[in-house]
């Protein structure tokens, strides 16, 4: 049979899609991956198309174009994907599962491992694979990991297990150990500004903003260029930093009680405080770059006057001090330090 080439829908790494396309020709496949980097490089869509290739009834037949989008094993996967709540309910195909964190929780449970674990072991419904999906893996608990782990000592034939994350180094060396890693790496700009011109029918003003704003991600880019919401969100994040470097303390805590929002609690609020502290950082990143006169490579274009004032007004050692407060803040949310807590520490203290 021919080499399949596979058309993944994937921006950059190619040296990932390359690896697992000849992983797939060659039937030469790992039972557990890794797949680790920054969050919207792609991981979890890799990973999606990745067993729908694997899944797809038609791969062992003489047929050109896999997967086929047309079987029945694809053609749930693509049920799954438009489902609105496919997020939630995890997986509507019975030989791929998803393992992830519940809202409520704190970590993945063992629990829920151990039911991850027996459903992939259950008899493949196609005949073929049981493919398993664990989210943010570095979420896993302790005891969930370990009872990963036995799994991993006694591999079943046919099941493949694929971990998620961005934090590789929060997963035990147990687990790694037993796994084939693949990292992906931030997309440069120009290859995102064209994907997004080409793919997307960006204008190129938005393009380009959106290129250097993403840093690397072209998830985050589409979002970005086609989520009004999402980008609202974004800009008003980013321009209160502006608000709060001239405020007094009252309003500094206002300011933050509204970004998080007075009534997100618990891991929504963990969320938000997480992405605000991301942008914060891109700008304190940005402004760095002005005092240092890289106006060309900064992230965030569409706020060229904003952080032209302040880098007019800030020393670099009052930019390294908020650096330092940020990546302080970034500890205290993985402890589990209440967010509104982390972010009044950040405005009080810039």
């Amino acid at each position: 049979m021919n080499k399949r080439v596979f058309n993944w829908p994937l921006v950059g790494n190619r040296q990932i899609t390359e690896f697992l396309s000849r992983s797939i020709n060659n039937n030469k496949l790992a039972g557990t991956y890794i797949f680790a980097g920054p969050d919207n490089l792609g991981k979890t869509t890799t990973a999606s198309y990745f067993s729908q290739i694997l899944l797809c009834q038609a791969r062992e037949k003489n047929i050109k174009n896999i997967p086929c989008n047309e079987c029945s094993s694809c053609k749930i996967f693509l049920a799954d994907s438009l489902k609105e709540d496919a997020e939630e309910s995890g997986s509507i195909h019975s030989d791929y599962c998803i393992l992830k964190k519940k809202p409520e929780e704190k970590n993945i449970s063992i629990d829920d491992a151990r039911d991850f674990i027996h459903r992939l072991n259950l008899s493949s419904f196609l005949n073929s694979y049981k493919i398993g999906v664990i989210k943010r893996a570095h979420q896993l608990s302790l005891e969930a990991a370990n009872a990963l782990l036995k799994t991993l000592e006694e591999p079943k034939k046919n099941v493949i297990i694929i971990l998620i994350t961005s934090e590789i180094d929060a997963i035990p060396a147990t687990l790694v150990s037993r796994s084939q890693i693949l990292k992906f790496k931030p997309v440069p700009a120009d290859v995102i500004y064209d994907y997004l011109i080409n793919i997307h029918k960006a204008p190129r003003s938005a393009a380009k903003n959106f290129s250097r704003s993403a840093m690397g991600r072209p998830a985050l880019a589409v979002k970005l260029l086609e989520d009004k919401e999402f980008y609202n969100n974004y800009y008003d994040r980013a321009i209160s930093f502006f608000k709060i470097l001239p405020a007094d303390i009252n309003a500094r805590f206002h300011i933050a009680g509204d970004l998080i929002g007075r009534d997100n609690k618990g891991q929504v609020a963990a969320a938000a405080a997480g992405r605000i502290i991301e942008i914060w950082s891109g700008l304190v990143r940005d402004l760095l770059l002005l005092k240092y006169n890289h106006k060309d490579i900064i992230q965030h274009q569409f706020l060229d006057k904003e952080l032209e004032q302040s880098a007019n007004i800030l020393a670099v050692g009052e930019l390294l001090s908020f650096n330092s407060v940020l990546e302080e803040s970034k500890k205290y949310l993985d402890a589990n330090v209440p967010p509104k807590l982390v972010l009044e520490n950040i405005v009080i203290k810039i």
